[in-house]
């Protein structure tokens, strides 16, 4: 009975933790001065568990091994004569500086649902469309139609980048107007449907062409300064969920799944080189929504994604 007993208790300390705790927070303190974590009661994160932390983890991180570091792009190669028509790289490069002043750049909540993936690939998608257009589209595309509709229907259990893309290319998406986000509440990919939550609205679909890969620092920036923000999927660490501000790398905790955010910029602080990322946790979250992540950690910027928008 005793033995019992302990074994219960061990079972339900295990079901209970969270990797938002002071422990990890006072690590933190204790090995970087470049990143600042969140106090652990101011934590967005406070109330959930780890199970409810990786529920939400859902991007499938690819060996890179298999990618070939010379840039086999698809559908679009580095394009060697950049620097000749649109300037060297500058050290820092934000697209909400760039474009902002006529394209909003949302930040989103996927909610209780595993859904990163689709949100990276139609922001990309909305982004891209108002840029191309120089301003003159700027609706919010629709989520949850990805996520409802992407071959497997599992949206809420993980996606990756090229199923995402590919589903944008062949299929397209309408607005968030005809199909609002619902999955981050009921933690369900519900039916795939053509139709518009209200019949009488317009149900356009939306598609994009010529997906691109890029897989050097190099070539994700000058795609992300030419066409505009860029997906990436990164391994996500306890430590990154007690994230406030700053310069992240990982220094704490273990490994906790694979996630897709949009990268929309750079920057260089002293010798340190960063992405600067927008996530998919609410503007509560990190740097009002958004996060600076040192180039390559974290496996961030290994691989990035995009594709450019259809007739625009």
């Amino acid at each position: 009975m005793k033995l019992f007993l302990i074994a219960l208790l061990i079972l339900t300390l295990a079901m209970a933790y969270s990797p938002i705790n002071k422990e990890i927070v006072e690590e933190i303190k204790r090995k970087t001065d470049l990143w600042t974590p969140v106090e652990p009661e101011d934590n967005v994160f406070r109330d959930r568990d780890e199970d409810e932390i990786s529920s939400f983890l859902g991007t499938k991180i690819e060996d890179e091994k298999k990618s070939d570091s010379s840039d086999k792009d698809m559908g679009m190669k580095e394009d060697d004569d950049f620097n000749d028509h649109h300037g060297s790289l500058p050290t820092h490069f934000d697209a909400r500086t760039e474009w902002g002043d006529i394209c909003q750049f949302r930040i989103n909540d996927q909610g209780k649902c595993g859904s990163c993936w689709a949100f990276g690939a139609v922001e990309i998608l909305e982004d891209r469309i108002c840029i191309k257009s120089k301003g003159n589209f700027t609706k919010n595309l629709s989520e949850q139609h990805l996520v409802s509709c992407i071959w497997g229907k599992k949206g809420c259990i993980g996606g990756n980048p090229v199923t995402a893309f590919g589903y944008l290319m062949f299929r397209g998406i309408p607005t968030e107007e005809c199909k609002p986000y619902y999955s981050g509440e009921t933690k369900d990919p519900g039916k795939c449907s053509n139709d518009c939550l209200d019949p009488d609205m317009d149900n356009k679909k939306y598609k994009c062409k010529s997906p691109w890969t890029g897989f050097r620092s190099k070539t994700i920036k000058k795609e992300i300064k030419k066409n505009g923000p860029v997906m990436t999927v990164m391994l996500v660490y306890e430590d990154l969920m007690n994230y406030g501000k700053g310069i992240y790398h990982h220094v704490a905790g273990r490994p906790m799944g694979g996630h897709a955010v949009k990268i929309i910029g750079w920057g260089k602080q002293d010798d340190h080189k960063y992405w600067i990322a927008a996530n998919s946790w609410s503007e509560e979250w990190g740097e009002n929504g958004y996060f600076r992540i040192k180039e390559g950690d974290s496996f961030a910027g290994k691989a990035a994604f995009a594709c450019k928008p259809y007739k625009y």
